[in-house]
């Protein structure tokens, strides 16, 4: 295979005349690109070789991009967009590239300086360069640089972002991973502002563009905000505790400074705890190290006096201190709107009644989508889950599915469902909604939804587009939302008629689609995406036509539609005929799928490679299918395998790209594949553990690591383990390894979110020695137990064998 060749200088291979090189913006990195023979991306010195985003990453590091931004020095950059957005992943920076239609045009420029500068080919104009953020963390706030006149100009003063009614104080090197933070951030009460700050050495980090950064004490800060007005306010501080004691007092009193500063009571989490973004709701909560809700701590100007009109809620959430204001009417059992809305609504659900197994809501949308509730001082904030559930279970609730009966405006359904979903998978309910336009009308006593015309209308679930997504439990029939099982004859079946199984069609054989015949098979094509299997040739040999395979899977079609096929790595295996692999499979499940070129690897053709488990997989008609290349597959059909292993019940599919679900590795740790990548070393860590063993909780499958003493844990003990090499989960690292294979679903988002660094799997339990036990008293970490040498599994499970 050819060898890409590095040119002379990614910076100066944009023209070969010396006087009209582009002179290097101090900061930016520059790389010299040029379409390829075959349409990919290639070097100026050698356009018959395509270039991988990899490799691409690392041409763009040699030239510095590693720490800087990235300049590409290439015409009509923007027809690229979704690699280079892939590049900035890889990266973690920006990527600066031409718009479509432009080509870079050397231009001088004062100071005997020469600028490349997009020009648009047809008009001759001057056009701006394009911003790309990476892929996974894209936004609609600034880059580092201010673009304009077709130059990159370095900005001015204080690095800072903006945020909902507040502002963020960033850096240079964390500029990116803050900035979709803030992005995130929703807005919160409209008598609360907002700052996000670093904190150093018992100090606040304020950086300025031209790369300054220091540690200023409260005078500094209060400076840079005096465009916000805070005297007689609320100041909550978006910051993070250090953990050293010496720094905890220092930068305490450089809190109680700004306070006197600006004059405004300043919020922080208590000292040692953290301030975290939800998800969902999208707004901060004080944590404790160990992820626990703890209340937010005021501290007040030296004049200042009275009770705080703002408190912290159950999801750790500065809220207004007069709590939510709720109401219920008919069988709807959780009302939190306006008052002017709450009066009418009241008389029209005086009759309503709802199905069993649900539970009727109806609450406030925010502008934003978020699901919201009402305050007693009139403001309308975000649900949070722990917030919500309280409110519903003092309302009756039992755990039933939700239906919202309030009326969705179209810009608001995609906050709408993103906010519900995160709300489905912590209440483990189903959330319904009406379709935009639509309205509730009572009929025979049940919500129906209609529209304009008083014509039905339709249900739709957050977890699912359609009137019935896979794996639901109710669907829409004539604008009612009825249990799946219900025949579809309307609101007056009597309930007994949807438990009673005879209500079912009896469960038949059916015959399966003939085998697909053999595809023939190329070498996948030079700068294909990362397929994510690491012991798999960068190109393998792929199916160069579409092919219909099928896969084993212990959870039914509809399930899987929803959840993703569960696999304990970054692979599924599919098959040409469904009959013998059925008959391998008794009381599991087949799944049919289409399979894209280019999507699955002949298996019989990987050679010495393969892992010992697939080996004896590895015959005529099997193919894997690796995890970045899953969206080229689709689900079509689904069946049931009796213990016979006859499939039965074909079930159709909505037709979407197929998913993989992290779920059964060796390690033990639900949620996460086989592939994590394991710490090369070990050592001794902190690990907080429950007083009683839990064979169920957070910590029956893993445990996180920490390298220092964590804040005090009632109910918990905290223990010292000598962990050994390769037995702890390296988070971050893990999580770079998926960053690209959008079609895995794991825990390690959510584990990186929450700030987890480090974790220890269930497996390991039994060889992780604990050699310290403390226990809490009176606030305080206090031994139990030293030099003990007992298993960890001991103390988190005793009956684990």
């Amino acid at each position: 295979m050819r060898q890409p060749r590095t040119p002379e200088s990614p910076a100066d291979v944009l023209n070969r005349d010396v006087n009209d090189r582009p002179s290097p913006v101090p900061g930016l990195a520059d790389l010299v690109l040029v379409r390829g023979d075959e349409g990919g991306l290639a070097l100026p010195a050698d356009p018959g070789a395509a270039l991988s985003v990899d490799t691409l990453a690392d041409l763009a590091r040699a030239a510095g991009a590693g720490e800087q931004d990235l300049r590409v020095l290439m015409d009509d950059g923007a027809r690229q967009a979704a690699l280079f957005g892939r590049l900035a992943d890889a990266l973690g920076r920006d990527v600066l590239v031409t718009p479509a239609g432009a080509t870079v045009q050397p231009t001088p420029a004062a100071g005997g300086r020469t600028e490349a500068v997009p020009v648009n080919r047809a008009s001759g104009a001057v056009v701006d360069w394009m911003l790309v953020q990476p892929a996974a963390l894209r936004t609609g706030l600034p880059g580092w640089y201010d673009l304009a006149g077709g130059l990159v100009l370095h900005r001015g003063g204080l690095v800072t972002l903006p945020l909902p009614n507040g502002l963020e104080f960033a850096d240079r090197e964390g500029y990116v991973v803050r900035r979709t933070a803030a992005a995130r951030l929703g807005a919160s009460h409209p008598d609360l502002v907002t700052v996000a700050l670093a904190t150093r050495g018992g100090g606040f980090v304020l950086s300025t563009y031209r790369g300054r950064s220091g540690v200023h004490g409260a005078d500094e800060v209060a400076a840079a905000l005096s465009s916000i007005p805070l005297y007689g306010g609320d100041l909550r501080l978006w910051l993070r505790w250090p953990l050293d004691p010496a720094e905890q007092r220092l930068l305490d009193a450089q809190v109680r400074a700004l306070a006197e500063a600006t004059g405004a009571t300043v919020w922080t989490p208590p000292v040692g705890a953290e301030a975290v973004l939800l998800r969902g709701c999208q707004d901060l909560a004080a944590r404790d190290r160990s992820g626990q809700a703890v209340p937010w701590r005021p501290v007040r100007p030296p004049y200042v006096s009275g009770t705080s009109v703002f408190d912290t809620d159950l999801d750790g959430r500065l809220t207004p201190a007069d709590g939510v204001t709720i109401a219920s009417a008919g069988e709807v059992a959780l009302m939190s709107m306006s008052q002017r809305r709450e009066a009418t609504m009241r008389d029209r659900y005086r009759e309503l009644t709802a199905e069993p197994g649900s539970t009727l809501v109806d609450l406030t949308i925010l502008e934003d989508g978020r699901l919201g509730l009402r305050h007693g001082d009139g403001s309308v904030l975000a649900a949070g889950t722990a917030q919500l559930r309280r409110l519903l279970e003092m309302s009756g609730w039992h755990g039933g599915d939700l239906m919202l009966l309030t009326p969705v405006p179209p810009e608001c359904v995609d906050g709408l469902h993103e906010h519900l979903r995160v709300l489905e998978d912590e209440l483990a309910v189903e959330v319904w909604t009406l379709t935009p336009g639509a309205v509730v009308s009572v009929q025979d006593g049940l919500p129906r939804a209609v529209d304009e015309q008083r014509l039905p209308a339709c249900w739709q679930r957050a977890a699912g587009a359609g009137a019935a997504p896979v794996g639901s439990r109710w669907r829409d029939e004539d604008g009612w939302l009825v249990p799946l099982r219900q025949p579809a004859t309307g609101p007056s079946l009597d309930a007994a008629v949807v438990a009673e199984p005879a209500a079912m069609a009896p469960e038949t054989p059916g015959p399966l689609p003939p085998p697909s015949p053999r595809p023939p098979l190329a070498v996948s094509a030079r700068g294909s995406r990362p397929h994510g299997v690491r012991w798999l040739t960068e190109r393998p040999e792929v199916n160069a036509a579409p092919v219909r395979l099928w896969l084993s899977s212990p959870w039914p079609a509809q399930r899987v539609a929803v959840e993703g096929v569960p696999s304990a790595n970054l692979y599924l295996v599919g098959h040409l005929a469904g009959g013998p692999l059925a008959r391998t499979a008794p009381q599991r499940h087949l799944l049919y799928l289409r399979v894209e070129a280019g999507g699955a690897v002949d298996l019989g053709r990987v050679g010495t490679d393969l892992p010992a488990d697939l080996r004896h997989q590895a015959t005529e008609g099997t193919f894997l299918l690796p995890a970045g290349w899953l969206d080229l597959a689709r689900l079509q059909q689904g069946y049931r395998v009796d213990e016979t292993g006859q499939p039965h019940d074909p079930v159709d599919l909505p037709v979407h790209p197929l998913t993989l679900r992290c779920k059964g590795a060796r390690h033990g740790a639900d949620g996460l594949p086989n592939e994590v990548v394991f710490a090369p070393r070990g050592g001794r860590l902190w690990a907080v553990v429950p007083d009683r063993p839990d064979t169920t909780g957070p910590a029956a499958d893993l445990l996180v690591l920490l390298a220092r003493r964590p804040a005090v844990r009632d109910g918990h003990r905290l223990v010292r383990l000598q962990v050994a090499a390769n037995r702890a989960v390296d988070v971050p690292a893990s999580a770079a390894v998926l960053a690209g294979l959008t079609s895995v679903r794991s825990r390690l988002p959510e584990l990186v979110a929450d700030g987890v660094t480090m974790l220890l799997p269930s497996r390991y339990y039994d060889r992780t020695t604990v050699d310290q036990v403390l226990h809490a008293e009176n606030g305080r970490w206090r031994h139990r137990a030293k030099g003990i040498a007992l298993p960890l599994s001991s103390l988190i499970a005793p009956d684990r064998r």
